[in-house]
């Protein structure tokens, strides 16, 4: 197979969604709302990868959680509002992404799809799965190419598509490659014999590194051979690990980055409102900007280059740019908020300036903070 195009192989195929993640790198947004269901044009993250699996023929899922979490299985429940089943895993201890696959995986006897949860990605899993299918692999690791790889796994790998090394978080300057381990994997269940799930361990730092040490048939995808060639275009993939890159997929995405997941009414100049949404007719909102329900931007206010989640108010006067505000922000007359992440119910006082900077829950600023 080529690897860039491909019909659902595979309805079938269960997937596992890594969702434990406390989001520690998204505070002070995620004190009160949960990592996957922080607002990627105006509904949940997780929405956008769980419909990328339904795309690709892959209804059945689990999502793997480190504890019970109500507004996470509020919001997906049997998983029939995406047109998926949908069930829930949950750990007394975290153990890992190996130890969570390894304990939900025991006795499948099929391929199966594991993702991370934290990820926006457009990944033609059918051609993926094809192409894991005809090199007889034993695991396929999506690749994304990156500036940085040093955040992230990073192998050397062939031609072809093998994956010789695989090297979790290393120096810059000794990456063996800018080719990342993006966070989609297949793995065959003769694996599960080799994963412990009953103690902590990570699939990226025992499993992958071991099983290239070994040689055994671990490959990458799309191939290098297939990222060379001239027709060649690269999957959208963005990592919202932090409040600055959910900002980013959320711009990316209000301008067309992945026109699938555009909702109906689409947005207009790179500008989508939320339902409910009030502008006064001589406030100004410019793109790219999302706006989130029942939010109000009031007269001679200016949003730009944002994203508000739902019942966020600017005051008249106000001006907003470059910055995320969290669900029942007030920002009031007058005030200037530039480059900064204002968590949930925070009011910032008429007149004040803040500039890049982080606000907490609830706060209250009085003046100028940066």
């Amino acid at each position: 197979m080529d690897g860039q195009t491909g019909e659902a192989y595979d309805p079938l195929m269960r997937a596992i969604v890594l969702v434990g993640g406390e989001g520690t790198r998204l505070r002070p947004l995620t004190w009160r709302t949960a990592k996957a269901l922080v607002p990627v044009l105006n509904r949940p993250l997780l929405d956008h990868l769980l419909l990328n699996l339904r795309d690709h023929g892959i209804t059945r899922v689990t999502l793997a959680l480190t504890k019970r979490n109500e507004a996470i299985r509020a919001a997906f429940g049997d998983g029939s509002r995406l047109g998926l089943s949908v069930d829930y895993a949950y750990e007394d201890t975290p153990l890992g992404s190996g130890g969570a696959i390894a304990s939900i995986a025991t006795g499948w006897d099929e391929t199966f799809l594991v993702c991370n949860g934290d990820i926006i990605t457009s990944l033609d899993i059918s051609a993926m799965i094809q192409a894991h299918r005809a090199h007889g692999a034993e695991l396929s690791i999506s690749l994304h190419r990156v500036d940085d790889p040093s955040p992230f796994g990073v192998v050397e790998i062939e031609p072809g598509g093998r994956i010789l090394r695989f090297v979790e978080k290393p120096k810059r300057e000794e990456a063996p490659s800018d080719l990342i381990n993006s966070g989609t994997w297949l793995f065959e269940p003769s694996l599960l014999a080799q994963m412990d799930g009953t103690t902590f361990n990570r699939v990226e730092d025992t499993l992958f590194p071991a099983l290239c040490a070994a040689g055994r048939p671990v490959y990458g995808f799309p191939a290098p051979s297939v990222m060379a060639r001239a027709d060649w275009s690269p999957s959208y993939w963005a990592d919202v690990g932090n409040p600055a890159a959910l900002l980013r997929v959320n711009l990316d995405m209000v301008t067309g980055a992945l026109p699938d997941r555009l909702p109906d009414p689409a947005p207009v100049d790179g500008v989508l409102l939320g339902e409910g949404v009030t502008v006064a007719a001589d406030a100004a909102v410019r793109g790219p900007a999302v706006i989130g329900a029942h939010s109000r931007i009031e007269s001679g206010a200016q949003v730009s280059g944002s994203v508000l989640w739902d019942r966020v108010v600017v005051g008249p006067g106000a001006r907003v740019s470059g910055s995320t505000l969290a669900s029942g922000v007030h920002v009031g007359a007058g005030a200037v908020v530039e480059d900064s992440v204002v968590a949930h119910g925070a009011q910032i006082a008429p007149n004040a300036r803040v500039e890049r900077a982080t606000i907490e829950p609830a706060a209250v600023t009085e003046a100028n903070a940066r």
